[in-house]
């Protein structure tokens, strides 16, 4: 959790901005790294059958990009802080199917794997809340948009985030990081004082 004092950027507007704990993205970070082999080993297949090794060396460099990328991640992943992202390995991989002649389908192998880029982008999401007196902004992808009247309740508990809306939704989840006793009272005491406003 942030206060406008000591937020990132992207959070300036807001009063406070919480940011939630994100469920392991084992799975996602899988499937990307199978769509990586296939696309490696379909993309130098191609490449030997048809000898394009020999005019067009600038070729190599998409598979380099690729692994080197690839590997920048991996080296990175050692700090537990770092988010691992294929997006961009995705990406290229993407325009090199959808540019290169490689198989009967393969513009919409690339399409393919623009959209998994784009997917991977929207999973692995920052879980982001941001409060102002005028409105709660959850930071998901459309975002979402609460105005306090909106809101029967919000608080933090025992590092769990509760924010329960008046439709009967609830929206629960551990914060990301423990928060000090005293920022937890003064932003509980803020949520009470807007709603208390808004009644």
């Amino acid at each position: 959790m942030q206060q406008e004092e000591t937020a990132t950027a992207s959070s300036g507007d807001f009063d406070y901005v919480i940011t939630l704990k994100s469920p392991g993205y084992k799975h996602v970070n899988i499937v990307s790294q199978v769509l990586l082999l296939i696309f490696l080993t379909a993309y130098f297949y191609y490449l030997i059958r048809l000898g394009m090794f020999g005019t067009n060396l600038w070729l190599v460099v998409i598979p380099l990009l690729i692994i080197g990328l690839w590997l920048y991640g991996w080296v990175r992943s050692a700090d537990k802080s770092f988010q691992v992202n294929y997006r961009m390995e995705l990406m290229v991989a993407a325009m090199a199917w959808m540019l290169l002649p490689l198989a009967k389908y393969h513009v919409w192998f690339g399409v393919g794997y623009a959209i998994m880029s784009v997917i991977e982008r929207w999973v692995k999401f920052p879980d982001e809340i941001g409060f102002t007196k005028e409105k709660v902004v959850r930071n998901s992808f459309p975002k979402k948009k609460y105005e306090w009247f909106e809101i029967d309740n919000v608080m933090i508990r025992d590092n769990i985030f509760t924010l329960d809306l008046r439709n009967n939704h609830i929206i629960q989840k551990e914060l990301d990081e423990p928060v000090s006793a005293e920022l937890i009272a003064e932003f509980n005491a803020y949520c009470k004082e807007q709603l208390h406003f808004r009644i």
